[in-house]
């Protein structure tokens, strides 16, 4: 399955573009993502990563060029798409155990309490599982740390057993160790999973990751989770590679792979 073929896509975007109160915020985007692919997009913040999410989930409508997710409109088949937002909607001190949050991701607007069925409390265990905190499911919500928080939170989005993952930073504010946990439970739910997560840091691409891509209004991908000289230069002007985020993610310990453009910046 190539990363390329559109027929084995999960999700298809053909030069789009998006603006925002006059405001180009994404240009000439050509995306393909295949079934049960892990892809990370990095970028600046304000380069438009949410903003794809957003397209993607059929939140925005682009201004030009089209977005398919399962072959079909945005917004057509939410059971089959979980999603985790940047900041979770739920306060630490959310009075709640961690199984009573995971069964707010049921559909139909059902709540935390005594009304759930068994079978919806087996699927809340599950997800739990999934994401290796089973042993946590009693715990109140506010006691854990901001790590487990997040994955109390991913194992939300998962109760539905959706077909799509989008996350967006889901490390913002998480200390390297609860970092290390998320992304070995996001490398380990693979399968035919399809995983999409944002993030503004550069150090999250490890080598479970099938694709890294890189926006900041426009869009540069490569093969393989390595970070290119092409995709600093998009985030960080043509010097990206020579700043220090630059040269630590040119540096690190993964393999560097050819990289091909799949952007359509105007050069002039």
């Amino acid at each position: 399955m190539k990363a390329s073929d559109p027929d084995s896509a999960a999700i298809v975007l053909e030069n789009v573009s998006f603006r925002f109160d006059h405001e180009p915020i994404l240009e000439a985007i050509d995306l393909v993502i295949p079934h049960g692919a892990f892809t990370v997009i990095v970028g600046p913040n304000g380069g438009g990563k949410t903003t794809l999410l957003h397209l993607i989930l059929g939140l925005y409508r682009p201004d030009a060029g089209s977005v398919r997710v399962f072959g079909d409109k945005p917004g057509r088949h939410p059971e089959r798409i979980g999603y985790v937002p940047q900041h979770g909607n739920l306060a630490p001190g959310f009075p709640a155990t961690v199984e009573q949050v995971v069964l707010m991701g049921l559909p139909h607007g059902r709540r935390h309490g005594p009304g759930f069925h068994t079978d919806e409390r087996d699927c809340a265990r599950q997800a739990l599982e999934r994401t290796g905190i089973l042993e946590l499911a009693e715990r109140p919500f506010g006691s854990l740390s901001g790590g487990q928080r997040q994955r109390v939170l991913i194992a939300r989005a998962l109760i539905t057993e959706p077909e799509l993952l989008l996350l967006d930073e889901p490390f913002s504010n998480i200390d390297p160790y609860g970092r290390a946990c998320i992304h070995e439970t996001l490398e380990d739910l693979g399968g035919t999973l399809t995983r999409v997560m944002v993030s503004h840091d550069l150090g999250i691409t490890r080598q479970a990751v099938s694709q890294v891509l890189a926006v900041n209004r426009w869009l540069v991908s490569g093969e393989g989770p390595a970070i290119t000289e092409e995709m600093l230069g998009l985030m960080y002007g043509q010097h990206g590679a020579d700043c220090p985020m630059g040269h630590a993610a040119l540096n690190s310990h993964l393999p560097s792979q050819p990289t091909s453009a799949s952007h359509g910046r105007d050069t002039q």
